[in-house]
C-alpha cells in the first residue's frame, strides 16, 4: 500500500502545550496547520515527483552513460577498478572517487570543470559515504556478503551514485516540497471541531465524536465510526 502523503510544511501555536521535559527540552508546541505534499503517482510509485530523488527522477540516457563508463573501467586489463573476480585493486576510498569521478563526468557532459568543483565541494560527503559504520557502499565495494553478477553490480552503483549526485544538485526551491499545485492544507482546530460536532458514525448514524470518544477508521479514509461500535462494525467487515 502506498501512502502518496508526505508533510512538507508545520505551522505550530505560539504557545506551547506541553512544558520542557527531556523529550522536549524547550516544550512541545502542538501543530495548527499542517501542509501536505500529495505525490500525483504519476509512476505508479508514491513518490514520482521526487521527494527523495533516485535515480529513475533523472535523465535515463545519462544514467545509461553512467553504466557504460562503469562498464568500460570495470575490470580492465590496464588500470580497473576491480579484479576479475569481483574484489577491488584499490583502496574502497579510492574505488568510489573513480565511481563518482565517472558519473559526474556523465551528468556534467563531460565538462571538466564542473565535474572538478562538483567534486572539490563535495569531498567530504563522497568519502564518508564510501565508508562509515552505518550506511556506505564499504560492503557492495568489497563484497562484505558476496558478489553479485558483475552487470547487477555496475547498474545498482550506477542508480546509486547518480542519485546521490542528482540530490547534491538539487536546488531548495526544486524539492517537491515546493509544489504548491500538490498542496493539501489540515487546519487542525477546524478538523476538531468537525470530528466533534458533524462527522457521522457509519454504524449506528450518530453525529459527532465528542471528547473522550475514540474514532476509528478504515484504510481507505472513506468510514468512520465510534469505538463503541467497532465490534459491530468487525463483524459487518468479516461478514463482507
Amino acid at each position: 500500500m502506498h501512502d502518496p502523503m508526505t508533510v512538507a510544511f508545520e505551522i505550530r501555536y505560539p504557545w506551547r502545550s506541553e512544558p520542557p521535559s527531556k523529550l522536549w527540552p524547550k516544550g512541545y508546541r502542538s501543530s495548527f496547520i499542517t501542509i501536505w505534499h500529495k505525490d500525483p503517482e504519476r509512476d505508479g510509485t508514491d513518490d514520482s515527483c521526487g521527494w527523495f530523488k533516485r535515480a529513475r527522477h533523472g535523465d535515463s540516457e545519462t544514467l545509461q552513460r553512467i553504466r557504460s563508463s562503469f562498464d568500460q573501467e570495470w575490470d580492465a586489463k590496464y588500470g580497473g577498478w576491480f579484479h576479475p573476480d569481483g574484489s577491488p585493486k584499490l583502496s574502497v576510498s579510492a574505488v568510489v572517487l573513480n565511481l563518482f569521478w565517472r558519473a559526474a563526468w556523465e551528468h556534467f557532459s563531460h565538462d571538466r570543470s564542473k565535474t572538478a568543483a562538483f567534486m572539490q565541494r563535495h569531498l567530504f560527503d563522497i568519502l564518508f559515504f564510501a565508508e562509515n559504520p552505518v550506511d556506505s557502499l564499504h560492503p557492495t565495494i568489497t563484497g562484505k556478503y558476496g558478489f553479485d553478477r558483475r552487470d547487477q553490480r555496475i547498474s545498482q552503483l550506477a542508480s546509486v551514485i547518480y542519485g546521490w549526485i542528482l540530490r547534491a544538485e538539487q536546488k531548495w526551491w526544486q524539492h517537491p516540497r515546493w509544489h504548491i499545485h500538490h498542496w493539501r492544507i489540515q487546519v487542525h482546530p477546524w478538523q476538531q471541531l468537525r470530528r466533534r460536532y458533524w462527522d457521522r458514525c457509519c454504524n449506528c448514524g450518530k453525529r459527532g465524536f465528542p471528547k473522550g470518544v475514540s474514532a476509528i477508521g478504515d484504510w481507505s479514509g472513506d468510514r468512520i465510526w465510534h469505538s463503541s461500535c467497532d465490534g459491530s462494525v468487525a463483524a459487518e467487515v468479516m461478514a463482507t
